[in-house]
């Protein structure tokens, strides 16, 4: 019994940390051409596109379908493919406001499917009194934040991992609507 609490004790750290470790990553501003764009291809085994297309569709409708001044979805169901335009509050600190843009392309082929993040923008105010203004994603994390151009962003390490892990929810997000 006592080599139970000792073999639970040593990996319970592993197993805690895999779960969600929200701290830096090594490359949070992928690139393709010059743009900061983040790719997913999944397979999902024994389905079709069109079981595929469906579940996100779905998915889609409920969470991006419902304000249009927040959302948009466009679907083509003969192509199978899904184009998401949103903006949400991303999360980085208590004292700044932060608003990412971002576009949303899901590609649905036999047996899985491809999601691809881009044309990413923050609107961004330092400070309460400041009028916010909008900086693209390559002015502000391009070279995992050594890239940044705006003088207004202190710190754009803090923007490319958080918005490395917002679009990794994303995906999980796209991935549980085709698993359920």
């Amino acid at each position: 019994m006592k080599r139970f609490f000792l073999l639970l004790f040593s990996i319970l750290p592993m197993i805690v940390a895999a779960q969600g470790h929200k701290g830096t990553v090594e490359s949070c501003a992928p690139t393709r051409e010059g743009k900061v764009l983040y790719s997913d291809k999944v397979e999902v085994k024994d389905s079709n596109r069109q079981e595929i297309f469906q579940s996100i569709h779905a998915w889609a409708k409920e969470n991006y379908g419902k304000d249009v001044f927040i959302s948009s979805v466009s679907a083509n169901k003969n192509k199978g493919t899904l184009f998401i335009g949103s903006k949400v509050e991303l999360l980085l600190n208590d004292s700044e406001k932060t608003i990412v843009k971002y576009k949303m392309r899901i590609n649905c082929q036999d047996n899985g499917y491809s999601v691809e993040v881009t044309d990413i923008s923050y609107q961004y105010s330092p400070g309460e009194e400041a009028m916010a203004k909008t900086y693209p994603a390559e002015d502000v994390i391009m070279g995992n934040g050594k890239g940044n151009t705006v003088t207004a962003i202190k710190d754009p390490v803090l923007f490319c991992n958080a918005t490395y892990f917002f679009v990794e929810s994303l995906f999980a997000d796209v991935y549980d609507a085709v698993e359920n």
